[in-house]
């Protein structure tokens, strides 16, 4: 018999019940490498006002940090020094989602240490642990205005990553460090006489099975809808094809949610709010809606994306902050909750490369990780991104204030990739396309100055 759900929380636990005005700051990625809360820049101090000014402050940290001197870990990728963690609670971070694909950078020391400086800095870190309770479970953080609690998640990019997956602990076994994973299926949607093309092309190839002493089966029993193709030798990463069905456009990823993982972070957030006031729930995703779109720069949330947040909020979840793919989503609010499916990079100090810091190599202005950084698939957008300030009242979602901010796409190396408060000519570029998906998930953003408002209720 399928298992029956958990009993709804009360009415009086699933309300907001921090009371009087209550402020969260919601920011995407943050790919940090050096401190930057002491500069003078007043565009940069005037995005990090927003961060300090908020009651709650809440990003992404992609990434590890470390104190490269005494780090006897593999170093890779994104490394921040350890001067990092103090200074994100500089610049008014309270807390941070560190379920994402560049966990493992530096393997399992990397997360270890990056999540001892943020503890010792004073900022917590949920999505992470030495096992999967740990990672899975709700972070706490009490404020004058009340408790606040965060659930961090991720979904994996590529087969490879389903390692960075914590395990559970049972009695002395397991227990694998990593990250609180949702996994996901997904099938391409094709039009029925692709769907009968690629079918006759497997076929075909599939005659010649012969030739070969230990061939792969034939498939059998299989619906006539849909089909799997070759695509890997192992034959585990074979896409699988079905048929549109009405209203669907040929091209779109339909993904299905692991069933246990989503049980399992949907308990977490009910947990959390059965103990908090407030709950943040994250997800760093990167995947796309369609086949057709470039990959990290999807613009439209998937199907089961929108599901996931809606089933967060049901669940208790006062608000959804979505990372991972590099560039905005639009915005929905649902149930009076604020959605933001993809908040883009709020730091991008992706040019950084470890051998030209160490001087083990030339920098090059036209190196692979300076397109990557700076004209990532051919556009700014990556560079581009929010500062998301939701204000409540008495409990209630009155509004979204959105405030556009550039990472220097126009500057030296040494400005790239820290946030700006976007000059009004690029603000207005930002904030009409944010302004535009958003509307396609029936959310009005009114454009005042430089500034984006959701205004909320009557």
């Amino acid at each position: 018999m399928p298992k029956r759900p958990p009993p709804p929380l009360s009415l009086l636990d699933m309300a907001m019940t921090i009371p009087g005005t209550f402020t969260l700051a919601s920011v995407g990625d943050l790919i940090i490498r050096r401190p930057a809360s002491q500069s003078a820049d007043a565009g940069v101090q005037a995005a990090l006002k927003h961060i300090r000014d908020a009651d709650l402050a809440v990003g992404n940290l992609e990434g590890s940090l470390s104190n490269m001197r005494d780090f006897d870990g593999p170093m890779n990728n994104f490394m921040g020094t350890h001067e990092v963690a103090a200074d994100l609670k500089a610049m008014g971070f309270d807390m941070m989602n560190r379920a994402n694909n560049h966990l493992f950078d530096s393997e399992s020391e990397g997360m270890f240490a990056t999540n001892a400086l943020l503890d010792e800095a004073g900022i917590v870190h949920v999505g992470t642990g030495r096992n999967l309770d740990e990672a899975a479970a709700p972070a706490f953080l009490e404020l004058p205005q009340g408790r606040v609690a965060f659930v961090g998640m991720h979904t994996p990019t590529f087969v490879v990553d389903r390692r960075l997956a914590a395990t559970h602990r049972n009695g002395n076994l397991g227990g694998r460090p990593g990250l609180n994973m949702l996994n996901l299926s997904e099938t391409i949607v094709v039009t029925s006489e692709q769907l009968a093309s690629l079918r006759r092309v497997r076929d075909q190839l599939l005659e010649h099975r012969t030739n070969y002493d230990n061939p792969r089966p034939v498939p059998g029993n299989e619906p006539s809808d849909r089909l799997r193709f070759f695509g890997s030798a192992s034959g585990r990463e074979d896409p699988t094809y079905r048929a549109a069905r009405a209203g669907e456009t040929p091209g779109t990823i339909d993904f299905t949610m692991n069933r246990g993982d989503l049980t399992r972070i949907l308990r977490s957030v009910r947990n959390a709010k059965q103990y908090a006031d407030f709950v943040v729930a994250s997800m760093h995703a990167h995947q796309s809606q369609s086949v057709l779109e470039r990959m990290h720069l999807s613009t439209r949330p998937p199907d089961f994306y929108v599901d996931l947040a809606h089933q967060v909020i049901d669940s208790g979840a006062d608000v959804f902050v979505g990372t991972g793919v590099q560039t905005l989503r639009g915005i929905e609010i649902y149930n009076g909750k604020p959605i933001f499916y993809g908040l883009g990079e709020f730091f991008r100090e992706a040019q950084w490369t470890l051998p030209v810091q160490f001087g083990m190599t030339d920098a090059s202005p036209g190196s692979t990780r300076q397109g990557f950084a700076r004209n990532f698939g051919g556009t700014s957008q990556s560079l581009e991104s929010v500062v998301a300030v939701s204000r409540y009242e008495d409990g209630q979602l009155a509004e979204v204030r959105l405030y556009p901010t550039e990472l220097g796409a126009d500057g030296p190396d040494s400005r790239l990739g820290i946030p700006r408060i976007a000059p009004p000519e690029i603000g207005r570029r930002i904030l009409e396309r944010l302004q535009r998906l958003s509307r396609e998930l029936g959310t009005r953003i009114d454009i005042e100055g430089n500034v984006g408002v959701i205004r909320v209720g009557p």
